[in-house]
Formats: C-alpha cells, structure tokens, sequence
C-alpha cells in the first residue's frame, strides 16, 4: 500500500502477513484511517473491499489505570473459542510491530448512544442486550481458567487494595468514624469470590461505548484492562451504574432491574446457579468502587472536575447511595455500609448544588440533561453519515 501517516510500513507488512495467515490467502491493504481521531485504532481497508481494525497499545493512559495490549490479546484470543462470539473476532497479533488484528464489526450503534439520544424503548432493549452479552461471557468462561492465559486479576482488584488509605484518610479529614470498616475493606476480595464457582473472564471496564449493537445482539470490545476474577464485578456496572465510564447518569431501578434480570436469566439458562452469596458479591463490587475512589474522594472535596457526560460529585454520592442500598438489602459490610451513610450525609451537605442529570432516553419531566461533550456530538454525526464505531 502507499506510504500512509497512521500506519508504519512495518504496521503494514505484519497485518498483511497476519490476515494471509488467518485467510490462508494474500493480503493487501488498500487504505488505513484512525478511528475517530484515535491513534491507537485503525480501520484497515482491504483491496478485496473488507475491512479489519488494527490496535496498537496506547501512548498514554488514563483513569489511573493501566490499560494494554497483551490483556486485550490475551482476552480476544481466549473469546475466539465461543461459538457465538461476544466480542470481535481475533485475527491475530504481532508482538513485534507491536499490533493485533481483529474483526470490523460494521454497521451499528453502542449502548451510549442509545442512552444519549431520546428513544427509551430502544435504549431499554439494549440494556437488556447489553446484559445479556454479559451474560453470555461470563456463564461461558467459569471454569475454563486453565485456558486463559491474561492476567491472574482484573484491574479493580488492585484498585480497591490501593484505595483503602485514601479512603479512611477522607473519613478522618471528615472526622467520621471507621471502627471495623478497614477490615471491613479488607474482606471485600472474599466476598467477592465466594465460593469461586463464580469466577471467570472480567472486562473490568464495561462501558456503554464499549459496546456494539446491531438486530438486537451486543458485542462488547476494549478489554485493555481484563484480567481473571469475580464476574459481580462487571454484572453491578448496572447498579452503580458505570464506575470507571465518561457516559455517566442516573439509571433508574426500573430500567437497570430488567437488565439485571436478563443477566441472570442468561447465567442460569447455561445451567449456572448464582446462590445466596450472588448478591453479596455486587454489594461488594458497589464497595470496591467506592474504596477504590478514596483519592478522587479526596479531591472533590475541593474542586469539582468535568468528566464527560458530568462532573465528579454527583457519580461519587450516586455511587455511595448504590452501596448503601445494596447492603441494606443484602445484609453485609454493616460497617462499612455505616461509614458510608455517614459519609454520603456529610458530602450532600457539604455539596448542596450538586445536580444528578438524567439520561435522555430515560429523562423526567424537567430533569437536567447528562451533558454531551463536544467530540461526542462529532462522533454522533460521524455515526449518522455511516461511519459506525468497530472494536476498539
């Protein structure tokens, strides 16, 4: 292919190489193009009029989470062996050049954008969707540990142990009590695993522009941050809802329920019995998210910072109140729960004007708006001229 300025020569010859391998016939790209703007995502055009998306690991990362390649590779390689893929289809990888290959999956449109435009039965139908690809991941991957060969953890993990100080120190600066709610934290990976039948391939950031949706089926991409651990970790993103996700608003219980309940429909349909330690594991999921933002606790205390749809206060009291709610109905982390309560009255205090937009689909008479950035509103044209999000 001529020379192009988002892809190597080198980036060229090791994709070719990777697709003639995978096809079992030649190869040759015609064109390359960053996908929305980014440079580590490239739409692949192909002579034969197909497409691919090459990935490349990241320049920089963001959050405060370490996000690469080789967990992605890994995850996609082990996804490969479903025989209805829930996430795009691997093609191959060159750890050289530093790039893998995987499946453009065309036309469609991701759980963002449905929640961000004003249609509620459909952003309703791809929630459930959305749930159910979770599912269908997850009931897929329990007991198969021998075969995946990413990380031995997903990032949150090692979030909520790095958390803990910051959050404790919050309370103190506070001057609340936390008598019992450091062991408390400390007991959150037990609950997590329980048994550990309920232990298998965590996406560990499954956001709703993570996403692709197209005839009612969703795919999920982006496992940058994945790794092998308690699938409650991904199955709450629907109650607290979306902790590590620039797309954030309030979701309302009638709307999550349904979602939540295709979910488990999903896991027990593959013959998986959640049990009676199942909603323990998501009230500890809710804790973990919440420990694990003690820094940016920390921080809102004196500045409130813009973060995509809102700003930083509003998803941390939200996050809290989806704690406190699920242990109240599960019973456990009573101390935790308690510092909690203490911590979420002192913080509506102190932040009086904080405002907790809607999404549009599912907006109330009058609500405020969750705020759409402007690349978002350039992306949103892109998807209307047909330029669709892939993987990535």
């Amino acid at each position: 292919m001529a020379k192009s300025p988002v892809l190597s020569a080198e980036e060229a010859s090791a994709a070719e190489s990777l697709l003639g391998s995978a096809w079992g016939t030649r190869v040759a790209i015609r064109a390359a193009e960053k996908i929305w703007g980014r440079s580590h995502i490239v739409r692949l055009r192909l002579a034969d009029d197909r497409s691919v998306v090459l990935k490349r690991q990241r320049e920089e990362n963001f959050g405060g989470r370490e996000r690469t390649l080789g967990a992605e590779l890994a995850a996609l390689g082990f996804l490969n062996a479903m025989e209805t893929a829930v996430a795009p289809r691997l093609f191959g990888a060159d750890a050289e050049a530093g790039i893998l290959v995987m499946e453009d999956l065309g036309p469609g449109r991701s759980l963002a954008h449905s929640l961000l435009a004003d249609d509620r039965s459909r952003a309703e139908a791809d929630l459930v969707a959305y749930a159910r690809a979770l599912g269908t991941m997850h009931s897929w991957s329990l007991g198969r540990a021998g075969e995946f060969a990413g990380p031995a953890e997903p990032q949150w993990m090692g979030a909520i142990i790095d958390g803990k100080e910051s959050f404790l120190e919050v309370a103190g600066r506070l001057g609340l009590p936390a008598d019992g709610a450091g062991a408390e934290i400390d007991s959150l990976a037990g609950l997590l695993r329980g048994d550990g039948r309920l232990t298998g391939l965590v996406h560990s950031d499954p956001c709703p522009d993570n996403t692709h949706i197209a005839d009612g089926i969703c795919r999920i991409f982006d496992f940058e941050t994945s790794g092998w651990g308690p699938v409650a970790l991904d199955a709450a993103y629907l109650l607290a809802p979306f902790p590590s996700c620039w797309c954030f608003a309030s979701l309302p219980a009638e709307v999550a329920g349904p979602a939540l309940r295709a979910y488990r429909d999903q896991v027990t349909r593959a013959g998986i019995r959640l049990g009676p330690d199942w909603d323990a594991a998501l009230t500890a999921a809710l804790a973990g998210w919440v420990v694990a933002r003690g820094a940016a606790i920390g921080r809102a205390l004196d500045e409130d910072r813009d973060w995509g749809t809102t700003t930083a206060r509003p998803r941390l009291l939200t996050w809290l109140r989806s704690f406190i709610g699920a242990a109240e109905r599960s019973g456990v982390l009573p101390r935790l729960s308690l510092l909690a309560g203490a911590l979420h009255e002192r913080l509506s205090a102190r932040w009086p004007d904080t405002v907790f937009p809607d999404y549009p689909a599912f907006a109330r008479q009058g609500a405020p708006l969750a705020q759409i950035p402007p690349e978002w509103s350039a992306a949103e044209a892109a998807l209307d001229a047909g330029d669709r999000r892939p993987a990535g």
